[in-house]
């Protein structure tokens, strides 16, 4: 059966791929990260895509992956500085948000994925794609993927890079990175050495230190005309003092990835790509290690692109003896049809402990005038048990829970004035066999029937008064059909703002971020956490071009609030230091 399931998606694939040729006028516009690691984005400007480059991450002066991402529209978080932070995408679930670095999922601990194992300095660009995208990166991608790329400008000269800072807190970082290039090869070698007092996160009278270090190589060579390999290795060790109200410590967060890829080209339009990882996770006492094999074979034609790959995950639970295993099919085909550009993508999952089955995602997207574009999606995503879950339901006896299953309808319209640009999305989503914690004795999970997702993004660009400004404003609704109540901690609505202006050797950035009120609890037994506004603040003078000094000001009207009750918040935080390059 599953064969046949993969021999029908290709076959789609083919019929669309063969009669694009005959129907397509001029070039194709949209590009396809097919599965990992190109610097294309995923789907063009067809999906929902916020992306975030060097320059762009480095303005927002954050020294945590989570106080990066807290800025960014239709997020919301909850929990503390130095515990594990929920991310949550567009009202969904902390696990329905896929993390990849360079292009390969970081093993959820806890329940959701670790994001401040991964080190805001050796960042190049971030990719945040919003809405269900398991036909391209496999189970999990229910409410978004976020994509990290770590430093490797191929394009840039060798150099060396120093930044270093001091900040409220006891915070300091420092951070080397040193990058060679040849005609063939480019080496980029990165550590950065972070520490901070923290704050009392839990109300018991201790403080809750960090100290993150993180060790980095990016290298590749070209072999031959139509041979390449690269090699990347990323290694953080994060020591978080973190109490929690059993006062139990959580010293570990670390993260360690190797990647091996070769890629090789045959004939003028085909390449295969080959890649290998392999990483280790470990939080608190609990370790795991994930193994990752993929092949994927790309084809241009004139106006289309077709992908067909091959995957096996194996997710091991050291601390248990368990695994988590599973085969993916998958392929992906876009093109251009008379002025419509068009994506069709799926992937049929063989998991170990579950039946096969199949996630698909069909994107369209047309230019109906040289300013206006309309765009429009529609997809499905399943999210397995992890390791979590699972241990959790087989010491209460229970094997029943079923994966949670997802299908997204999107539609947006982009316009292009002389004033500035305006987009809009509207977005429904349905999860089905959601999962929900069970308290009773010993607890676990159960499948709590139907989430009803749905919301518009509205955000518009352009000058004011010398500044360059991007703002937007989210609503969101999430409602279990069992209560007919919003889940908890899920803003209804977010607005964020961003001003940014450089003038001569100065640069200055302006961010102003609002979430609503929201429930603590799914049930609503706590009350709600009220709303907030941050407004951060930063400026840097470029002494030279090799010298740049900046200052940030993060909370700068030292707001009091909450994500979650009972998890204290940073308060103002001040901090200043320097980059240098030689």
């Amino acid at each position: 059966m599953l064969t046949k399931k993969l021999i029908l998606a290709a076959s789609i694939s083919a019929i669309f791929m063969s009669n694009s040729a005959n129907a397509v006028i001029g070039p194709i516009k949209i590009t396809l990260n097919t599965e990992y690691r190109t610097s294309n984005p995923v789907i063009g400007d067809i999906a929902t895509t916020i992306k975030l480059d060097k320059s762009q991450i480095v303005n927002t002066g954050a020294t945590t992956f989570t106080g990066l991402l807290q800025s960014i529209p239709a997020v919301s978080f909850e929990g503390g500085q130095g515990n594990l932070r929920a991310l949550r995408l567009r009202g969904n679930e902390a696990s329905h948000t896929l993390l990849l670095l360079d292009g390969h999922k970081v093993t959820i601990t806890g329940g959701q994925p670790n994001l401040d194992v991964i080190p805001v300095d050796q960042i190049e660009r971030i990719e945040i794609t919003k809405g269900p995208f398991s036909s391209l990166y496999g189970p999990g991608a229910i409410g978004g993927v976020i994509h990290v790329f770590t430093d490797k400008d191929i394009n840039a000269i060798s150099s060396s890079r120093m930044d270093i800072s001091a900040g409220s807190k006891g915070t300091t970082k420092t951070n080397l990175n040193t990058y060679y290039k040849n005609d063939k090869s480019y080496l980029d070698i990165a550590m950065t050495d972070f520490e901070t007092d923290g704050i009392d996160a839990t109300g018991d009278g201790d403080l809750d230190p960090i100290d993150r270090k993180t060790f980095g190589i990016n290298f590749g060579s070209q072999l031959t005309e139509n041979t390449a390999v690269n090699v990347n290795i990323i290694d953080t060790k994060a020591n978080i003092q973190y109490d929690d109200s059993w006062s139990t410590p959580k010293p570990d967060n670390n993260l360690k990835q190797i990647n091996i890829g070769l890629s090789q080209n045959y004939g003028k339009r085909s390449k295969i790509n080959f890649d290998l990882m392999r990483q280790d996770t470990q939080r608190r006492e609990d370790k795991y290690k994930l193994n990752t094999y993929t092949i994927i074979n790309e084809t241009d034609f004139d106006f289309s692109k077709l992908s067909v790959g091959f995957s096996n995950t194996v997710d091991k639970d050291l601390s248990n003896v368990k695994n988590i295993e599973h085969t993916d099919f998958f392929t992906q085909w876009q093109g251009l049809i008379i002025d419509n550009e068009i994506s069709l993508g799926a992937r049929l999952i063989d998991h170990d402990k579950f039946s096969s089955h199949t996630t698909y995602n069909i994107n369209w997207a047309r230019d109906i005038s040289a300013n206006t574009r309309i765009n429009a999606s529609y997809g499905s995503a399943t999210n397995l048990p992890d390791h979590y879950k699972n241990n959790a339901n087989i010491v209460a006896g229970k094997t029943s829970l079923k994966p949670e299953r997802s299908k997204n309808i999107e539609l947006g319209l982009s316009n292009s004035f002389d004033w500035g640009d305006t987009n809009i999305k509207l977005y429904r989503s349905k999860v089905t066999d959601a999962f929900k914690w069970f308290s009773a004795s010993p607890a676990y999970y159960i499948n709590d029937g139907i989430v009803n997702i749905q919301g518009a993004e509205l955000s518009i660009g352009t000058e004011l008064f010398g500044w360059d400004l991007d703002s937007s404003i989210d609503f969101n609704k999430a409602i279990a059909a069992s209560t007919n109540l919003q889940k908890g901690r899920r803003p209804n609505r977010s607005v964020s703002l961003n001003l940014n202006k450089s003038s001569g050797k100065w640069k200055r950035s302006i961010n102003w971020t609002a979430k609503s009120s929201a429930w603590d609890k799914d049930n609503h037994s706590t009350g709600q956490i009220g709303g907030y506004g941050l407004l951060n603040l930063s400026t840097s003078y470029h002494f030279t071009e090799d010298l740049n000094i900046y200052l940030n000001r993060n909370n700068a009207l030292d707001k009091n609030y909450e994500m979650a009750k009972g998890y204290n918040t940073l308060g103002k935080t001040t901090t200043i230091g320097l980059t240098y390059n030689f």
